[in-house]
Parts: C-alpha cells; sequence; structure tokens
C-alpha cells in the first residue's frame, strides 16, 4: 500500500465542476447534511467489482501454493472457481476485499503478492493501531501515511495542509507492482487502496471522514463507462491525475473525532475493519459459513465464545449448534488458529521461546505440550525439520 498526504492542493489539477462543488457546500451545511457526521446512509448498490480482477490475485495466490478453490467455497463463492464465471461476475466491494484478506493472511503478505516487496500480514494491525490512537482525522492521515512509509522502506506517502484543505496523496510512480505491465489491473489496485484507506479513516471517525471528503483524484483516465467500483464515492472523482489523492476540508480534518458506537470494530487488522464497516454499510450477497465467519473472528483477536456469538448476531447455543453442524466446533477453531499462528512464526524463524511468548502462553513448557497435541511433534523438532526441507529446495 503506497500512501502521501498532501498540504498545498494545485488547484489547477481540478476540474471545475470539482471546485465550485466544495465552494458551494460550508462545513456547517455539511455536518447538518450528513447527520453530525453519520456518514453514508449506504454504499450505492451500483458499487461492484468485476470478477475479472480477482484473477491476478488467485493467480499469485495459487503459485504460492495456496488453496484458491478452499479460499472461494469457504467464504461462499463456490461460483467464482471456474474462470469463465468470473469474467462475467460483479461482485459487491466487500466481498472482493473478504476473498483479497483471506488470501492476503494465508500467504501472510499485506498486499496479496500485489507488490513485489512484500509486508507481513500483521504489519496491518500495527498501522490501525496507531490510527485508532489518533485525535483527529489529519493526526490519522499523518500516522497511516508515516507508518506506511516505514514499513515499505520508501517515501510514497506524505499529508500536506492548505488553510482549505488537507491532501492525502498516494505516490506509486515507482511503487513495485507484480503486474505493472497490466495498466487496468494497477489503476484497479490503486484506486482499491483509496478506498480502503477511506474505509478506515471512516470507520475511526464515526463518519467524519466521509463528511469531510471534498475529492477525490485517480490516475485512470477518464472512460466513456466509469468503471461499477468507482460509485463508491460520493465525493467527486477527478480521472487522469498524476496522483492518487483524498482531499478533506481543513476544519473538519483537525476537529475532534467522535467515538463510534453504532459499529462494532475492535478488531484491529486493515482487511477486517474494511471489511466490517462495508458489511454495516451494505451486507454481502454471499453466505460464508459459520466456520469462516468464526475463523476470521478469532484471527483477529475475538477468542471469546459468548463474544464471537454476539459479533454474528446470534447466541452461543446457535454457534455451537451450527459449527456442529460444519463439522467443527469453537474450540477446534481456536487451536486451528494457534496452530496456524504457531507454524507461520516458526517458518519465519522465531525461535520456541519467541514464539511461546507472542502467542501469549504463561510458558514454553504450555505452549511445546499444546503443539505437540495439535502436530505430534514438538515445536522445535518441526522448526527443524522445515529449516532442512528449506535448505534442500
Amino acid at each position: 500500500m503506497a500512501l502521501r498526504v498532501d498540504p498545498g492542493l494545485d488547484f489547477s489539477l481540478i476540474p471545475r465542476f470539482a471546485i465550485c462543488h466544495c465552494d458551494m457546500i460550508s462545513v456547517r451545511e455539511t455536518s447538518q447534511r450528513r447527520g453530525a457526521y453519520g456518514g453514508r446512509t449506504r454504499l450505492d448498490n451500483r458499487a461492484r467489482i468485476s470478477g475479472q480482477h480477482l484473477g491476478p490475485i488467485l493467480h499469485e495466490a495459487s503459485h504460492a501454493g495456496i488453496d484458491v478453490d478452499d479460499v472461494l467455497a469457504g467464504l461462499g463463492h463456490s461460483s467464482l472457481r471456474d474462470e469463465t464465471s468470473r469474467a462475467t461476475a460483479r461482485m459487491l466491494l466487500v466481498d472482493f476485499f473478504r476473498i483479497e484478506g483471506e488470501v492476503a493472511r494465508r500467504m501472510d503478505d499485506l498486499t496479496a503478492h500485489l507488490s513485489e516487496r512484500k509486508l507481513t500480514y500483521e504489519t496491518g494491525a500495527f498501522v490501525t493501531k496507531q490510527m485508532n490512537q489518533s485525535s483527529t482525522l489529519n493526526e490519522a492521515l499523518q500516522n497511516l501515511a508515516q507508518y506506511f512509509n516505514m514499513m515499505h522502506g520508501e517515501r510514497y506517502n506524505t499529508v500536506r495542509t492548505t488553510d482549505r484543505t488537507t491532501t492525502l496523496i498516494i505516490d506509486d510512480t515507482e511503487f513495485p507492482y507484480t503486474m505493472r505491465d497490466d495498466p487496468d489491473m494497477v489503476h484497479f489496485v490503486g484506486e482499491c487502496v483509496l478506498i480502503k484507506v477511506q474505509c478506515l479513516l471512516d470507520s475511526f471517525s464515526a463518519g467524519l471522514a466521509d463528511a469531510a471528503l471534498r475529492r477525490v483524484s485517480i490516475k485512470r483516465p477518464q472512460l466513456e463507462e466509469r468503471p461499477d467500483h468507482l460509485e463508491f464515492w460520493s465525493a467527486p472523482v477527478a480521472f487522469g491525475q498524476s496522483h492518487y489523492e483524498l482531499c478533506f476540508d481543513r476544519d473538519l480534518a483537525h476537529e475532534r473525532m467522535p467515538i463510534s458506537s453504532s459499529i462494532d470494530l475492535s478488531s484491529e487488522g486493515v482487511f477486517s475493519r474494511v471489511i466490517a464497516y462495508l458489511e454495516h454499510r451494505t451486507p454481502s450477497a454471499a453466505q460464508p459459513s459459520f466456520k469462516a465467519l468464526t475463523l476470521d473472528l478469532i484471527r483477529n483477536g475475538v477468542t471469546q465464545q459468548d463474544v464471537v456469538a454476539h459479533r454474528l448476531s446470534t447466541s452461543v447455543a446457535t454457534l455451537r449448534r451450527r459449527l456442529e453442524e460444519e463439522g467443527t466446533s469453537f474450540r477446534e477453531l481456536t487451536n486451528e488458529h494457534f496452530l496456524e499462528e504457531a507454524t507461520s512464526l516458526l517458518k519465519r524463524g522465531y525461535s520456541v521461546a519467541q514464539a511461546s511468548e507472542a502467542l501469549n502462553y504463561s510458558d514454553v513448557r504450555a505452549f511445546n505440550r499444546a503443539f505437540k497435541r495439535w502436530k505430534g511433534e514438538t515445536p522445535a523438532k518441526y522448526a527443524q525439520r522445515f529449516a532442512t526441507s528449506a535448505q534442500r529446495a
């Protein structure tokens, strides 16, 4: 994810209709119209994503040894396993990001290998924690830009403020896209980054980001037929620009952010927050299994069965019954999650003690017993066996 936030907006780059739109709507009028930062009451149901854009993501996942069919089936999208069906499919944003997020998680790469420079999946939780400590929209933008720059090792992102605007600019000119030879896909990825950033900002600010947004800039040339996913935006969209930008009203960007109470976004991962936000606005048309929904919550730190049931708007008894019907249990899913985490840490070179500490075990002996119960061998032996096979490869 490449991000940059701008303080001095060049109004020569803005179409006249966009400037007029910003001038005509005062801060007070905007607040009143949106119900004091209530945010949009719904996303336009025309905001959809072509199934064709799944192709490169699924290809990278398959190349990395991910069972793509299992990913799609688990999320209620078995029909998308067929390339012909994907070509004509139109997906809701939340369904697309749910698939992309699961691929990213299994690959342990927040970019889902759409970048040649990998970001471990857990870096998303780190960034959202920093954003969650922000008191204003401007501060959230600064944190977003700073920490993604730090993780990418490049200054892709900056925030610049004028007397009227605070603008997030994403300069991806030198970004290492894996599909750089596919201009349409590059544009699509950049546009999806903007959508995810806006979802994050609006979820943290209880609708303030949506109320403050004045203009969106994208690099894609103006087309006769506007891509459906761009219907997400309620603000004017400027095509053919040199950078990706989210332009916000300066005064609103510096107001103290209200605390969101209308949606539970306690999970910290980037994808989990974006998905929860979009699901709240436009519920998914697909029906992921209870196993998939429960695992998603567990993977994002919700490990109490009663809390999971509440998040899924059901009772503990119903949750147990539904999981049993799907051939599993809450305990099994919790164990599955910790086994995934443990093996991932050991494969990445963590020592047994480091993995035990990262997973919050009381001591190494308890971790050893649990791991051996799950895998039939000690974590030390597993790590040694993996290292040996990796050296042979």
